[in-house]
């Protein structure tokens, strides 16, 4: 009985057929907040006001939590959902169990919450609509999410000293570590690309990232200023824009989507750690 409720299909016809196929397009949207797509907007969002510490914070636990996951899915082998009845949007060839969208959204969502001033029951209402949608989209079950959800939670509670360690560490080390594992990171990804959804596109961003970070730290320095409301607006309008200009853009280079991802996040790293900054700085929006 238990295991019907938690992977049975029951859940997932029950959701499909009450909200019906004009709801397809805001479930599509939603699900982007616990994906590469959303965590890289907000990143670039959380760099360009609060600064590195806190954005590379978010990074952190979502490597984390996707760490995790990746281990639990090589151990743990749940099909996904397929039944006549169930509609499948989108196909996954990885474990089921668990839910990676559901974990990224509670760690992610949970220490943004933790370390700023977004209200918690934003978090709680991102998480549970992240989790009705891997059910809507029909690539999850009910046991999927729930175990999305309890691994985020744990991992939450662990990760803020281990973050310390992490950023006592980092702190005050030299440019050459630095541009070691920047330029270390997209090597380790891309035997992986293939292994996990969104593969291509976090190996594309940690090329950007591999050629951006550096050069901001040698050429830039980037620290946000003190501005106005006002001014803060400006320049997310500028810098949301040109990033939104990028992705688009650059969907028209190849007909390969791997390809596509991985050229659309690279460039979008580029210009979220390296040009957009030194445009801030040269247009006053940050200080050195």
């Amino acid at each position: 009985m238990i295991l019907n409720v938690f992977w049975g299909v029951e859940p997932i016809i029950f959701i499909q057929r009450f909200f019906g196929e004009s709801w397809n397009w805001f479930f599509q949207t939603i699900t982007q907040l616990g994906s590469v797509e959303g965590i890289a907007l907000v990143f670039a969002m959380t760099f360009w006001i609060f600064g590195r510490r806190l954005a590379w914070c978010l990074v952190g636990s979502v490597v984390f939590v996707t760490a995790v996951n990746l281990i639990i899915w090589s151990i743990i082998d749940v099909p996904r959902p397929n039944h006549p009845e169930i509609k499948v949007y989108k196909e996954l060839n990885i474990s089921s169990f668990p839910s990676g969208h559901t974990g990224t959204a509670t760690i992610f969502w949970g220490t943004l919450t933790a370390l700023t001033n977004v209200p918690l029951v934003i978090t709680v209402l991102v998480v549970l609509l992240v989790m009705l949608s891997r059910l809507y989209l029909g690539v999850h079950y009910f046991g999927d999410v729930i175990g999305g959800l309890i691994i985020g939670l744990i991992l939450l509670k662990i990760y803020p000293r281990l973050w310390d360690i992490v950023w006592r560490w980092f702190n005050g080390r030299t440019f050459k570590l630095f541009l070691v594992l920047s330029l270390s990171v997209p090597i380790a990804v891309f035997p992986f690309a293939d292994s996990f959804p969104e593969g291509w596109e976090v190996f594309g961003a940690s090329v950007g990232a591999a050629i951006g970070i550096p050069l901001e730290l040698c050429y830039v320095h980037y620290s946000p200023a003190n501005i106005s409301k006002q001014k803060q607006a400006f320049k997310l309008i500028i810098g949301l824009s040109v990033l939104i200009m990028i992705i688009f853009s650059s969907r028209f280079i190849s007909n390969d989507e791997s390809v596509r991802d991985a050229i659309s996040f690279g460039l979008g790293a580029f210009w979220i750690l390296f040009l957009a900054p030194m445009l801030f700085k040269y247009i006053g929006l940050s200080r050195s």
